[in-house]
């Protein structure tokens, strides 16, 4: 019975081997973070064993869903309320934890600046639970490295200038259809019309169709499921993942599972077709639409560098078409909605940008690539817009290693929060009327807007801004203009005011717009 002994000792000691590195991430290494921070002058709320400041994150946000709020464009005490109030707390430079990780709150621009470039190989992305990964795949959105760099120089052409000037035929295809839709609805006496959900429609027809060649008639399965999996993946951001739940078939883990397969089944029939058609040689092209235009750069790639495998595979493909989806859909969509919401309640600067319209585009014709480029004040509102209520409210870094970030010694592991919406409600950088709709302040371009070139980063900022924030201006600025021509606007008096995060900053309540027809 002598090895019956000894298996119980190796039990016993493995058992106590990991007791002691579970102890070890979860209470001592958090407290020798605590301890340098503090020594740096850097404080925040006390550290709470596994989940760290989460529930109190989770608690605040709810409490501020819950409340109403006046009219104000001051809404970082409700979309972020936890960044809000403890930095009344503890300073504009604090930490706070996810979990065991410490992450530091950083509102500098030019530290920003040096955790976002990659000069100094210093700061990588953040990957997060890998349940919320399924939101884009292994896509551009959540890749580092070579695999984002090979990623990035195959999609960066898709989003030439030149080939989203083509595009624009197309979008206003798409924003004329739901223009005559308003016309017939206003006609018929509903002049009261929520145009958050129009606008989802709309830019996932637009997407659809510059994407993939088709409809949103036609996507509209995807659409649906894609939007069924951020609400679930949504859930995921705010909480501490446990290693190993994301194999255990709880009730949402299968309806991820389930519609991850369906999406990707989907998108292989559409990627598949593709390519039967160009092997039949029915075509030379894989097609001019973002899609094709990817697949083909994926080829090419693949032809010039055979020994390093640099084109795209089926299933990285599909990623990147999961980010076209969400990303292109949702960041127009929301800016969208939020620019219609200001101009209905400052008719000031609606009158402003319509008087421009129509001195540029008339009132008969439509807008094209040229005209865009000429509208300043269309421009200036987008911008302001993108200030107040910008899609994406915090970029996210790691430390790679143990480094120096200003006057701060930084240990390996660290996590970064950049919070974009502070800074774009920061007195310090864009003066005293910070929290007021003026576009004006854009009147001399971005750089000069605020009193940092770095304060406006509605897309990011360094190597990984958004790829696709070209193709999301031309579309806000293409599809703003032709409402402008045709349409005067109020905020309803039945709109209630209260910005909230889900994926992105959007209307709790919806966004009830009142239209008269010129």
């Amino acid at each position: 019975m002598e090895w019956v002994f000894w298996c119980l000792v190796v039990v016993c000691a493995g058992s106590v081997l990991l007791m002691f590195k579970i102890a070890t991430k979860l209470w001592w290494k958090p407290l020798q973070l605590k301890k340098s921070f503090e020594a740096q002058g850097i404080r925040g709320p006390p550290y709470k064993l596994f989940y760290g400041n989460t529930t109190d994150l989770s608690r605040m946000v709810d409490e501020q869903k819950s409340k109403p709020m006046p009219l104000s464009h001051d809404i970082l005490p409700r979309v972020l309320p936890y960044v809000h109030q403890w930095t009344k707390t503890y300073g504009q430079d604090f930490i706070y934890w996810f979990g065991p990780c410490a992450r530091l709150i950083v509102p500098h621009p030019e530290l920003i600046k040096e955790i976002c470039s990659t000069k100094f190989g210093n700061y990588t992305k953040l990957m997060g639970n890998p349940l919320s990964r399924q939101l884009a795949g292994q896509g551009i959105l959540g890749l580092t490295g070579e695999k984002w760099a090979q990623h990035r120089k195959i999609i960066n052409p898709a989003f030439h200038m030149d080939l989203l000037k083509g595009m624009v035929p197309t979008i206003v295809k798409s924003s004329a259809s739901m223009l005559d839709e308003w016309s017939k609805l206003v006609l018929s006496g509903a002049s009261e019309i929520e145009v958050q959900k129009e606008f989802n429609d709309l830019t996932a027809d637009i997407i659809a169709r510059t994407a993939f060649g088709s409809s949103f008639a036609e996507g509209k399965h995807i659409f649906d499921m894609q939007t069924k999996q951020m609400i679930l993946t949504i859930e995921l951001f705010r909480s501490v993942y446990i290693p190993g739940f994301r194999f255990l078939p709880t009730t949402k883990n299968r309806q991820r599972w389930n519609l991850e397969k369906e999406i990707r089944r989907c998108l292989r029939q559409v990627i598949d077709a593709r390519e039967k058609t160009v092997e039949m040689g029915k075509t030379g092209s894989y097609g001019a639409d973002l899609l094709g235009l990817m697949m083909s750069e994926s080829k090419k790639q693949g032809r010039v560098n055979l020994k390093s495998n640099a084109n795209l595979s089926t299933e990285e493909i599909i990623d990147e078409c999961k980010t076209f989806y969400f990303a292109g859909q949702e960041t127009t969509s929301v800016l969208l909605t939020w620019c219609i919401i200001l101009l209905g309640i400052h008719q000031d600067w609606q009158e402003r940008g319509r008087r421009e319209v129509l001195e540029v585009c008339g009132r008969n014709n439509y807008p094209d690539a040229d005209s865009l480029s000429r509208l300043k004040i269309v421009g200036m509102i987008i911008n302001e817009a993108l200030r107040l209520y910008p899609p994406a409210v915090v970029i996210t870094r790691q430390a790679c290693e143990t480094t120096k970030l200003g006057r701060l010694s930084i240990p390996a592991g660290t996590q970064f929060m950049i919070p974009i919406l502070a800074m774009h409600h920061d007195p310090a950088l864009w003066g005293n009327d910070v929290n007021d709709f003026n576009p004006g302040r854009f009147s001399e371009g971005i750089a000069k807007a605020a009193k940092h070139p770095m304060a406006f980063m509605p897309f990011g900022t360094g190597p990984y801004i958004c790829v696709g924030q070209n193709f999301a201006l031309l579309e806000a600025k293409l599809v703003l203009t032709m409402i402008l021509q045709k349409i005067y606007f109020v905020t309803s008096p039945s709109y209630t005011h209260a910005p909230m995060l889900l994926a992105t900053v959007r209307p709790q309540h919806g966004a009830q717009v009142i239209f008269r027809m010129d």
